[in-house]
């Protein structure tokens, strides 16, 4: 918490960090949109975990709330555009967090997703936080996903899904 002084509390900067990171999918977007969806990512990604909050559609909408990492990120769906853009708010007790993603021109049969992702620290313990964030961890983890969506896309089925039969 920031301390406060005579003349009011001590000034507090939060620090911040922007990433992008463009994805292209072999598939149509009336395929890949509706899987950007929390309910939908728990059929792609193994390691997925959320708490549906309010999804009056029971899908990705405007104004959709979910929780993860055990309730303490708070997302928001602050925009949602059916096959061209979506904009996550994603908040914590250290940080804020938008994504954004958004359908670039593609060629018939791809998808072009450019991500974006704006982090801005709450607090000192926020900015520490932040200050170590790297963009390829940020391209890395994408990657990962893309590999899943694609194989899921191509597929049907969540990647080593057989394995685990």
């Amino acid at each position: 918490m920031q301390q406060s002084t005579a003349s009011g509390p001590a000034p507090f900067t939060g620090s911040r960090v922007c990433f992008t990171h463009t994805q292209t999918y072999r598939a149509a977007i009336g395929a890949v949109f509706p899987l950007l969806c929390p309910v939908r990512e728990f059929e792609y990604l193994p390691a997925w975990q959320c708490q549906i909050v309010r999804l009056d559609s029971g899908r990705i909408e405007d104004g959709g709330v979910f929780t993860t990492e055990n309730g303490s990120d708070v997302w928001v769906v602050a925009r949602y555009e059916p096959e061209a853009a979506i904009r996550f708010v994603r908040t914590n007790a250290l940080r804020a967090m938008v994504y954004d993603i958004e359908a670039l021109p593609a060629p018939p049969g791809e998808v072009r997703l450019r991500w974006r992702q704006v982090i801005t620290g709450l607090n000192p313990a926020g900015n520490r936080q932040i200050e170590a964030l790297r963009e390829s961890d940020f391209r890395h983890m994408l990657d990962g996903m893309q590999a899943l969506l694609q194989h899921y896309l191509d597929t049907g089925t969540m990647l080593g899904d057989a394995a685990r039969r």
